[in-house]
């Protein structure tokens, strides 16, 4: 890891020349794989608990955008329909 954060800057100090060349606009893009895994099949899980795994999958990306961004799930969640509150089950997500 630290070898790809030095090759990184590297870089930068290359495209910079070593900084005498201002960079006015910059953005940086990330980009986060994320699986799911359940121990029954989508199918098994809809038809036997009578669960929708669209609403795990939900969850847990309020949990990883909570994270991502430093604010709690019940901001990220402000404005959201009651029904789908309820629906995820909000009220153990809830942390400031």
């Amino acid at each position: 890891q630290k070898t790809e954060k030095d090759k990184a800057f590297d870089l930068l100090d290359a495209l910079s020349r070593s900084g005498s060349l201002a960079i006015a606009c910059a953005e940086l893009h990330v980009i986060l794989g994320v699986t799911h895994c359940f121990e029954k099949s989508v199918m098994e899980t809809v038809i036997e608990d009578n669960t929708n795994p669209i609403e795990k999958i939900d969850r847990s990306m309020f949990m990883i955008a909570s994270t991502i961004h430093n604010v709690g799930v019940n901001k990220l969640m402000e404005g959201a329909p009651e029904e789908k509150l309820l629906r995820l089950g909000t009220d153990t997500l809830l942390v400031s």
